[in-house]
C-alpha cells in the first residue's frame, strides 16, 4: 500500500451522507455527544506523517486513511470496547462515523485486520526507535569513554 494523506479539509459531502437526513433534533443530539468534541478537536490532531514510513514509496493500492485508524483506536480505547465492537458501532452508529470523519463514505474504511496490521506495524516501529535510541545512546557513550 502506498501512503496517501487523508485531508479532512478536501472530503466532499456525498449526497447520500446520512448527516443530511437527520432531523433537527437527532442534529441537536449528535452536536452534545461526544462525537462532536471529537470531530472538531481531536481528530483534527492526529498527524498522519509520522506514519507515512510504514508504507510502501511504489504506486499501489492507497492506505487506510491514518488519522481514522488511530481515531479509531483511541475511541476504542476511551470506551473500552473490543475490535469487533469498535467496527460495529463504526459501522451503525452515525456518533462514531461522525468522529472519525467518514459520514459520506460508502462503505466503513476498517476491518479487524486493518486494525490488528496497523497496530503491529505501530508496534514494529515503536520497537526499533526505543532500540535505534537505545543503541545510539549506548554507542555514543562507548566512544566518549573510548575517547
Amino acid at each position: 500500500m502506498s501512503f496517501v494523506q487523508n485531508r479532512i479539509e478536501e472530503q466532499q459531502l456525498s449526497l447520500f451522507d446520512p448527516l443530511n437526513t437527520l432531523t433537527e433534533r437527532e442534529k441537536k443530539f449528535l452536536d452534545k455527544s461526544w462525537a462532536k468534541y471529537f470531530a472538531e478537536f481531536i481528530f483534527p490532531k492526529i498527524d498522519e506523517i509520522p506514519y507515512a514510513v510504514l508504507y510502501s514509496d511504489k504506486d499501489s493500492r492507497p492506505n487506510t486513511p491514518v488519522n481514522v485508524q488511530i481515531g479509531a483506536l483511541l475511541i476504542k480505547e476511551l470506551t473500552n470496547l473490543s475490535d469487533d465492537e469498535l467496527l460495529e458501532s463504526l459501522m451503525f452508529d452515525i456518533r462514531f462515523q461522525y468522529a472519525l470523519h467518514t459520514t459520506s463514505f460508502a462503505e466503513q474504511p476498517l476491518s479487524d485486520r486493518t486494525l490488528s496490521r496497523f497496530r503491529a506495524s505501530i508496534t514494529g516501529i515503536q520497537f526499533f526507535i526505543r532500540n535505534f535510541i537505545t543503541l545510539g545512546s549506548i554507542t555514543k557513550a562507548s566512544c566518549l569513554i573510548v575517547f
